[in-house]
C-alpha cells in the first residue's frame, strides 16, 4: 500500500478591506449611492489575467458587456478586438466577486 502525504495550502480568504484597492472602493461608493438605477444588479469581480488583477464591473443595464475593466491601479482596459476578448474569456482565472448591488 502507498500512502502519500501533502501539505495543506491555505489560500487566505478575500478581504474587503485590505484586498480592494482605494480607487475600486471609491468606485463602488458613488455606485452603491447613485440613485438612477444604472447599476442595479451590478456585480464587480476581481480576475487574474496575464499575471495580473484586472477587475471587471459588470452592469446589466449597460450596452457594452466588457466596457468596464480595469487593472491594480484603476487604468481601464481597453478590449480593442475579438482576440483580446477571447484570450480574455479564456485565460482570465481565480474569479472573486468583490461587491454586488443589494439595494
Amino acid at each position: 500500500m502507498f500512502l502519500g502525504c501533502h501539505k495543506d495550502i491555505a489560500v487566505e480568504p478575500f478581504n474587503y478591506n485590505k484586498d480592494t484597492p482605494d480607487w475600486l472602493k471609491a468606485k463602488i461608493s458613488l455606485m452603491s449611492n447613485d440613485s438612477s438605477s444604472f447599476y442595479t444588479q451590478t456585480k464587480v469581480y476581481r480576475y487574474i489575467w496575464h499575471n495580473e488583477f484586472i477587475y471587471h464591473i459588470s452592469i446589466p443595464l449597460s450596452s457594452c458587456v466588457y466596457c468596464e475593466l480595469y487593472d491594480q491601479n484603476g487604468n481601464k482596459v481597453q478590449i480593442v478586438n475579438d482576440a483580446m476578448l477571447q484570450d480574455f474569456l479564456k485565460n482570465r482565472k481565480d474569479e472573486i466577486l468583490i461587491w454586488q448591488w443589494n439595494n
